[in-house]
């Protein structure tokens, strides 16, 4: 049964995760404090640092789409897909955006009127017009970016270098040589960290959906959401991974992926009906247009004059997040991407996954916004107060029909939750087995016991919750997800370095003819 399993790894792993719960649960306050001040050097002291890796992310995106580079194909140059387009699509989206794209779609914008960027005063005409585009620019081409280039390293290194692992240590193996020391010691650090840094992203991404869960759950059947029913959601989350990762990812994944996409252009088009159709629209283009004009500002932009907090609280916090997650999506993005050539990697990426995001900002988003501009609602007058769960709830109880649209906004949470969940499970068994054959996925057994273990933090945040009156959750897990990213910068430094030195060296060797298709080799031989 642990034939395929890097025993040594998991057990390592377990053992330093078990380690940093403890204090969480002896010394709550402490560790609150503690995070805190790593959360502010970083967010502080190494802001220019992650606004400048989110630009190059974008410089590797722009490459792969314009020059010859973008023809090169994971797996060969006979290698067909294993999914659909779109059911592929799909579950990049779904697996990557779970439920913050639908809860922060409909309320990031309220936290940008009343902490503004660019000292914009607060509650203005203009403040209002950047809420819109700033959480676009967020969830826009640059955090899809992060993700790309560990994707196309990872899918290259594993399918056309054939190195037969998902590891990063193993997949640096061209710079990272086990003849040193040294190099041994780094690739177990590496392992180590990026498996702690992954719990804690997801942590990110189940700690900020499950709330709003019980909160909507909370409504319907009219109960309190207390600890106990939050409690109740994790359990029932446990089920569905059970039940998810119990067959293949083709047919797990893709059936829920494609069911959730479905069901979600469903409810935006109801929602755009039902709202007042001619703003959500107009303010769609003219969000897309402020991003275009600002989009270097935005990029750039370290408020190191300033100093208003909103670009650490909020730019480097999501950057943070994606680099957090960089690895382990990219290691998702390459095992469901066989077939595909990297310029279709970077479309599906950075175009249409963007395109969606904005969608999602654009129509539930504009949705609230209409309502508080022109109908008296006071959205965000009350968001900090209630937080994202009671406003979602609010925004739904002003649809038509709300009982059934906070119905749907739980299934869809639910199954992005879920989705992610279990991509993110499948990814980091792959991650911590040996020996699995190309196409050969870890035992389903093993994807559980991993999906199982990603609940252990989410519990870990609703006990400090319940712990230490007063305690604001989403900071606190802003700052645990922006303090677990700083050493997968390590790793995708190495990743990064180990993908150029091998694409140079089939380059030279004429090798990489073998990746691309018959009719577009002309490139490489002129």
């Amino acid at each position: 049964m642990l034939k395929k399993i890097n025993v040594p790894l998991v057990a390592l792993t377990l053992l330093v995760l078990f380690a940093m719960i403890i204090p969480i649960i002896i010394m709550p306050a402490q560790v609150v404090s503690t995070i805190g001040v790593l959360y502010s050097f970083i967010t502080t002291d190494l802001a220019w640092l992650y606004l400048l890796i989110g630009i190059f992310m974008v410089v590797i995106a722009f490459i792969m789409l314009t020059t010859k580079y973008g023809d090169i194909k994971l797996g060969g140059k006979n290698a067909q897909p294993h999914y659909k387009t779109f059911t592929w699509i799909s579950m990049m989206l779904c697996s990557a955006l779970a439920a913050g794209i639908l809860i922060f779609g409909m309320c990031e914008w309220m936290y940008y009127i009343n902490t503004t960027p660019f000292g914009i005063e607060p509650g203005s005409i203009e403040s209002y017009e950047y809420a819109s585009a700033y959480g676009m620019f967020h969830w826009g081409i640059s955090a899809w970016a992060f993700y790309l280039m560990p994707g196309i390293a990872i899918g290259y290194l594993y399918w056309n270098k054939e190195i037969g692992s998902v590891r990063v240590s193993l997949l640096v193996g061209n710079i990272l040589k086990d003849e040193k020391t040294s190099h041994k010691i780094m690739k177990w650090i590496i392992d180590i960290l990026l498996v702690l840094c992954y719990f804690i992203a997801i942590m990110t991404t189940v700690g900020i959906g499950t709330p709003v869960i019980g909160e909507l759950v909370s409504s319907l059947i009219g109960i309190e959401n207390s600890f106990g029913l939050k409690i109740s959601v994790i359990i029932v989350f446990c089920i569905f991974f059970t039940l998810s990762t119990s067959g293949s990812i083709a047919k797990g994944m893709g059936r829920i992926s494609d069911f959730n996409v479905w069901l979600s252009i469903g409810f935006f088009i109801f929602v755009l009906i039902v709202g007042d159709t001619t703003f959500i629209l107009n303010n769609i283009v003219m969000a897309i247009g402020t991003n275009i004009r600002e989009f270097v500002r935005m990029s750039f932009n370290t408020d190191a004059v300033a100093q208003t907090g909103f670009i650490q609280g909020w730019t480097i916090f999501y950057w943070a997040w994606y680099v957090a997650l960089a690895v382990l999506c990219g290691t998702w993005i390459a095992r469901t991407s066989y077939g595909r050539t990297f310029k279709e990697i970077t479309i599906a990426n950075c175009i249409w996954a963007p395109l969606a995001c904005w969608i999602t900002f654009g129509i539930l988003g504009n949705y609230g916004m209409a309502k508080e501009l022109f109908e008296g609602y006071n959205f965000s007058g009350v968001i900090n107060e209630l937080g994202n769960n009671g406003v979602t709830l609010q925004v739904l109880q002003t649809m038509p029909f709300s009982k059934i649209c906070i119905t749907i906004f739980a299934i869809l949470i639910f199954f992005n939750l879920a989705t992610s969940a279990t991509a993110n499970g499948t990814s980091l068994s792959m991650y911590t087995s040996s020996g699995l054959k190309a196409d050969e996925e870890p035992n389903p057994w093993y994807k559980t016991f991993w999906c199982m273990m990603f609940l252990i933090l989410p519990v870990g945040v609703l006990f400090l919750e319940n712990s230490i009156e007063g305690l604001n959750v989403l900071s606190t897990i802003q700052s645990m997800t922006t303090v677990s990213s700083l050493p997968v910068l390590i790793a995708l430094y190495y990743l990064f370095v180990a993908f150029i030195k091998a694409l140079k060296t089939d380059v030279e060797d004429g090798t990489i003819l073998n990746y691309i298709e018959e009719n577009k080799a002309y490139k490489w031989k002129n």
